[in-house]
């Protein structure tokens, strides 16, 4: 089960960015630039869900504790909707930030129709 989109970052950068389940908590990310940049591919373990709009998990990437989250963002009265992805732990701070990336109204109701579907397992509780 997968989704993708087709966004435009804040400096009109076009990418192609699929989401993949393929077991109860794991998957894949991979964001692949139009251009001649790198294709980044992250496989992501212990997937949860943090509410039907947002996951967070880790992810096989250079560093010693990798966590990546991605979110749904709604759209504001001037803005689009947006896919947020934030990494933090890689090695070096490499891959560190938050990347906002525009997509289309219809892309925002697939990732979250693809989200509500994966029925990835819940962030647990704090103790």
């Amino acid at each position: 089960m997968l989704v993708t989109v087709n966004p435009v970052d804040a400096k009109g950068q076009a990418y192609s960015i699929t989401l993949e389940k393929t077991a109860v908590d794991k998957g894949f990310i991979r964001i692949d630039p139009d251009g001649p940049k790198d294709v980044t591919i992250i496989k992501l373990y212990d997937l949860r869900a943090s509410g039907p709009a947002a996951i967070l998990c880790r992810g096989d990437a250079p560093g010693p504790d990798v966590t990546v989250a991605c979110r749904l963002l709604s759209a504001g009265k001037s803005t689009p909707p947006k896919l947020q992805v934030e990494i933090s732990g890689s090695l070096f701070r490499l891959y560190d930030g938050t990347y906002d990336y525009a997509i289309t109204p219809e892309e925002f109701e697939s990732v979250l129709a693809f989200l509500e579907a994966a029925a990835f397992p819940p962030v647990p509780a704090e103790v």
